[in-house]
């Protein structure tokens, strides 16, 4: 008879993780494209209602980016429709995540690679080392 430990295990010798503690994978969520850490001005339009929120990219792909804004309140608007708007680019997307930290946000379409490359030129760094870190 075999134990629960040896039954999953293989034929290595090797113990493995029962399936309850087995790591989940997301279903119907993988990301496609590279996140790159940034510091972007810009702001974000929720469409619905109109208002615009200033505040920062700080991180940007080609299929989305988070978005920091400047007030200090995070507003929960899970799946709202969104126009993010930089120096670089503009592109409509929907809030997927709210979170501490600002907004995580897909883009409806792709944003050139060009266009992230000239980001991450010129404004590819973490916030901790950036002017939203620093305190007087």
């Amino acid at each position: 008879m075999k134990s629960a430990n040896t039954e999953n295990s293989s034929s290595s010798g090797r113990l493995s993780l029962p399936k309850s503690l087995a790591l989940k994978k997301k279903s119907g969520f993988s990301r496609r494209h590279l996140r790159h850490d940034c510091v972007l001005i810009g702001f974000m339009k929720v469409i619905d209602i109109g208002a615009e929120f200033d505040g920062a990219l700080l991180e940007i792909s080609r299929g989305g980016c988070s978005f920091r804004q400047a007030s200090m309140f995070v507003m929960d608007r899970l799946n709202e429709l969104v126009l993010i708007h930089t120096e670089f680019f503009e592109a409509e997307g929907r809030i997927r995540a709210v979170r501490a930290d600002g907004y995580g946000i897909q883009f409806f379409d792709e944003v050139d690679e060009g266009v992230i490359n000239r980001i991450v030129e010129e404004y590819g760094f973490k916030v901790s080392e950036s002017f939203l870190a620093k305190r007087n």
